[in-house]
């Protein structure tokens, strides 16, 4: 027979008492075997007894049926050393999500019902999910204009709203005494079409107010050989000329009846004794000689050079034609010195000025306009052209060699300031074309993956090199070639910084080189990537020249690289607001700019999760060694200026 130890008394120093299993060879049924171990003799084996009313190891609980007070309910039944133990009667209650089975039906949980709940984000199902109740609602998205909390923060429209923190466009300026589009500048530039009788001309907004017509009013007629009432007679009902003293003489005139030329008229006596007198009308020179020319004509002119007098002055059946004039209205010591030049006045209907094309009105003719004439600028910008017209090309200051990259947010929450953005940029370059020192590049992100193995959202997204350091001719190729639609969420613009300028940085300064970070997330999912491969991503800075990076966003510092590559299980997730600061101090001739909304100037606590490896980094602390920050806008104006001034920092020396 086989036997199994339990327990050993030990008796003396050689008698030993011991229990084994017997059939059935579990611990309830056993037998006493005493052996003397000194001699190796066996002294007694007893008979197989049922020991225990259960078997101790067993830990499993029962569950049996069982009555309280002429309740159904449940109870417990275990082996506790060896004697079976039984928990008090449960009576049966109605399930509830607590992991037990309540109205002992042998299942546990069901037919719960779906009850509402709140989460974060608006309300959703109460759910039992393994005995315990969850919340299942909407769930956090990128946050856009749309008057909603769309991330669920507690914030609504935060860092997307524009100037008058309402989504969309801004509003028009309208004539109202109100800031309508929110620049701190109440009616400005507001013009509209006016008329009087005489003529058309413009008004000016001002206090809320249109003022300043300038067209023509109707005057009180006076004796000046105009229609002052303009109402197509001149003088019409006064007696200007008829005293008599001035019977007989001339006096000059251009109006009808005579049809051209300079012609005269004179006042004379209705009757023999001259007690009435009479204007007479305007007539030929000719006409008023004694003898008359037999063949002059009484409604035609000396024919002579055409004058801005509203007079067919050379008889060609045109009035004022072809008449022009130079003009400037600027200091007169700056007229032809540096960019300043003369503009021109044309003759409508016996007055100098201009037409101007008002969108709303169309071409309206301004009097005393001076077209295209180029006035002074306040300061001399370094672009190789005496601006101010001081006679001094730049202020004395010489274009340097200068590499330019711009890095731009391409993502959906741009839709407001990418417009200006562009326009900025291109007004920027386009300043800038002829000077042979300067170098273009680009980089934009997010931009969609092109997998054909994968749907839509599963691409991951990308940075994009669109335009290595080259001229400016190959620059304003790519600018025109990138798509004007915006895309995605993944706003990697932290990486897009490191990128950019890692190989301006000595290898013994850099925090980390680029084959020890990678794209690809430790859990084999990828959120980012980019064109090109990180090991091909390099700028090519030129050794002897400034570099400059300039960044458009409106989002948080954000970044999906992962860290230490070469040490699998320790990787760290993305470039922190530290890191890249380092980093940009201990570049090469680097300065650095950027334009973002003020909520985003100033980063806070670095967060990990769904907005990318490190979120929540600010800009403003990227510019403090060389550079500055600049407010992103929806004014493309505003910027340019920016871009003016930065330029001047960065390319222009004394």
């Amino acid at each position: 027979m086989d036997l199994i130890g339990l327990e050993r008394q030990y008796y003396i120093d050689c008698i030993v008492e011991e229990w084994f299993f017997c059939p059935p060879l579990n611990a309830v049924w056993q037998f006493k075997l005493v052996t003397d171990i000194c001699k190796d003799e066996v002294l007694e084996v007893g008979e197989c007894i049922e020991k225990f009313e259960c078997d101790p190891s067993n830990a499993s609980v029962e569950v049996l049926d069982c009555m309280v007070d002429g309740v159904q309910g449940t109870q417990e039944k275990w082996c506790e050393k060896g004697v079976y133990k039984y928990s008090d009667c449960n009576p049966c209650e109605e399930e509830i999500c607590d992991g037990k089975d309540n109205d002992c039906d042998e299942e546990v949980d069901e037919d719960l019902p779906i009850l509402p709940c709140q989460n974060d984000c608006g309300d959703g199902d109460l759910i039992c999910i393994d005995g315990v109740e969850e919340c299942f609602g909407p769930e956090p998205e990128e946050e856009i204009c749309d008057y909603k909390d769309n991330d669920c923060d507690g914030l609504i429209d935060e860092d997307q709203t524009n100037d008058c923190g309402i989504c969309g466009p801004l509003p028009e300026e309208t004539c109202n005494g109100i800031d309508d589009d929110c620049d701190g500048h109440i009616d400005e530039d507001l013009i509209q079409e006016c008329e009087t009788v005489c003529e058309n001309g413009l008004e000016f907004c001002h206090g809320g107010n249109w003022i300043g017509c300038t067209a023509q009013p109707a005057l009180e007629e006076i004796c000046d050989g105009f229609d002052n009432d303009c109402d197509g007679l001149i003088d019409e009902d006064l007696d200007c000329l008829c005293t008599l003293d001035m019977v007989g003489v001339l006096f000059p005139c251009f109006e009808d009846p005579l049809v051209c030329g300079g012609g005269y008229k004179t006042c004379e006596c209705v009757d023999e004794n001259c007690t009435e007198l009479q204007q007479t009308p305007c007539f030929a020179q000719c006409w008023w000689q004694k003898p008359v020319p037999a063949d002059c004509d009484q409604f035609l002119g000396f024919i002579t050079e055409e004058q801005c007098n509203n007079h067919d002055d050379n008889c060609n059946q045109l009035v004022d034609e072809d008449l022009t004039k130079g003009c400037y209205t600027g200091p007169p010591e700056t007229l032809y010195v540096g960019i300043c030049e003369p503009g021109k006045m044309i003759c409508e209907k016996g007055t100098w000025g201009n037409f101007y094309d008002s969108d709303q009105s169309g071409e309206v003719f301004i009097a005393d306009m001076c077209l295209d004439e180029i006035l002074p600028a306040d300061k001399d910008a370094c672009n190789g052209a005496d601006d101010n017209c001081d006679g001094d090309v730049d202020d004395g200051k010489e274009m340097e060699d200068t590499d330019i990259l711009f890095i731009i947010d391409w993502s959906g929450s741009m839709s407001d300031e990418i417009q200006a953005v562009m326009t900025a940029l291109n007004l920027f370059a386009n300043n800038y074309s002829d000077e042979e020192v300067i170098k273009w590049g680009l980089m934009i992100g997010p931009v969609p993956g092109s997998n054909p193995n994968q749907v839509s959202w599963q691409q991951p997204e990308y940075l994009l090199l669109a335009s290595d350091l080259v001229d400016f001719q190959q620059f304003m190729a790519a600018l025109a070639g990138l798509s004007p639609n915006l895309f995605g969420g993944t706003e990697m613009l932290y990486d897009a910084v490191y990128l950019a300028i890692h190989n301006l940085v000595p290898t013994v300064s850099l925090p980390w080189p680029i084959s020890t970070i990678s794209w690809e997330d430790v859990t084999g999912f990828q959120e980012a990537g980019s064109y090109p491969p990180l090991g091909q991503f390099e700028i090519n800075w030129r050794d002897d020249a400034n570099h400059v990076v300039i960044v458009f966003t409106d989002e948080e510092g954000q970044s999906y690289l992962w860290k230490n590559m070469n040490d699998p299980g320790n990787e760290m997730c993305g470039i922190t607001e530290s890191e890249l600061v380092f980093t940009i101090q201990n570049a090469i001739d680097l300065s650095m700019y950027t334009f973002t909304p003020e909520g985003v100037k100033t980063g806070g606590t670095a967060l990990f999760g769904s907005g990318g490896c490190v979120t929540n980094g600010g800009w403003e602390s990227l510019t403090q060694f060389l550079g500055k920050w600049y407010k992103l806008t929806s004014n493309a104006a505003i910027m340019y200026e920016n871009l003016l001034e930065i330029l001047d920092d960065t390319a222009c020396s004394d």
